[in-house]
């Protein structure tokens, strides 16, 4: 299962889902999130080698391989190979088969998360490309079972691991991996005292899907004319999940202190914002009356009002954890009130 904030390689994973996709590739070098294999013909060098491309990923920030293509022109190890073309596999459901259990068998310690999925080449009932996902693992580093090395990919290339590199990686902990949680409430009168408009409230907070604590969690809202914090909080009685902060005019800040930790698996909920909706105009209802009569008092109408979509930029941080913008899109939305009118 992907995670809720892609990453580079998740959606590049994404991306790749036809045999269009794969050969849009074509001219393009490879980089972090993707290496290219054609496929050997003899076993133990297929073994050698997708057991490196995953290792290298997984000691990295996670990458796809992409089994069925060719590339090849670097010049120096800083030239990233290009895909010069495509080389499609004669039975890709056999070769996925044979790539996944590889993975299984020959790293060690096995990655959790691993995906993968086949594509048909046009025309073709067995033929085609196998793409598998490798997400980044948390703790000690991944080896190939196959050479005993550790492995991590740098830009293109995929290298041995340096001694220092093995040993921080053998004293790293777990870290977390926090998405953003929405749930927006539907529209209603802003409550008297305001400036008797219609809003919505977007109750918001952090979910932790990694393995580690998320220590210092924050979270930071870009600034529009629109949107406001709730100044009663996410109880009612001005109590936040954590604390807003003061911050630069263009940026709502909650962060967290050192109490304010986030366990694996649980949703802290942090606070409200409150967008406020434009009002469309009003639209004159005629009273019903009886044929040959002539209404007299009040006429019916509605006022329209409309939470507009709207883009919401947000940065999720944790220690330990690079910062992960995001953009949170808000659907439009509208209701409307009946008034009385002479």
């Amino acid at each position: 299962m992907l995670s809720a904030v892609p990453t580079n390689a998740e959606r590049f994973y994404t991306k790749v889902s036809s045999a269009r996709a794969v050969r849009a590739l074509i001219g393009q070098p490879e980089d972090a999130d993707f290496d290219c294999k054609e496929w050997p013909t003899r076993a133990d060098a297929a073994r050698g080698t997708i057991a490196k491309a995953a290792c290298g990923f997984t000691n990295a920030t996670g990458g796809v391989i992409v089994i069925g293509i060719k590339a090849s022109g670097r010049r120096g190890p800083d030239d990233p190979d290009v895909v010069q073309g495509l080389a499609p596999v004669a039975d890709r459901k056999a070769v996925a088969s044979e790539a996944l259990d590889i993975i299984h068998k020959l790293v060690d310690p096995g990655i959790e998360g691993i995906q993968i999925k086949t594509i048909p080449d046009a025309g073709s009932k067995t033929s085609g490309f196998v793409l598998i996902f490798v997400p980044a693992s948390d703790g000690p580093p991944r080896r190939s079972v196959v050479d005993g090395q550790f492995y991590v990919r740098i830009a293109s290339g995929t290298v041995r691991m340096a001694y220092f590199q093995i040993e921080e990686r053998f004293g790293r902990r777990p870290i977390p991996r926090l998405s953003l949680h929405v749930v927006l409430s539907n529209m209603m009168m802003d409550p008297p005292g305001h400036d008797g408009s219609a809003i919505r409230h977007l109750t918001f907070g952090l979910k932790n899907e990694g393995r580690g604590m998320a220590k210092f969690p924050g979270v930071r809202f870009k600034r529009s004319p629109a949107l406001r914090p709730d100044q009663y909080g996410i109880d009612g009685n001005g109590g936040f999940g954590i604390p807003q902060r003061p911050s630069e005019p263009e940026w709502m800040v909650f962060r967290g202190g050192v109490d304010d930790v986030i366990y694996p698996g649980e949703t802290r909920l942090i606070g409200k914002l409150i967008q406020t909706a434009v009002h469309k105009g009003d639209r004159g209802i005629p009273p019903k009356v009886a044929p040959g009569q002539i209404a007299v008092g009040f006429t019916k109408a509605e006022r329209l009002f409309v939470c507009e979509a709207k883009d919401l930029e947000y940065e999720i941080s944790a220690e330990g954890a690079a910062p992960a913008p995001g953009v949170y899109k808000l659907h439009e939305d509208s209701i409307t009130f009946p008034f009385a009118v002479r």
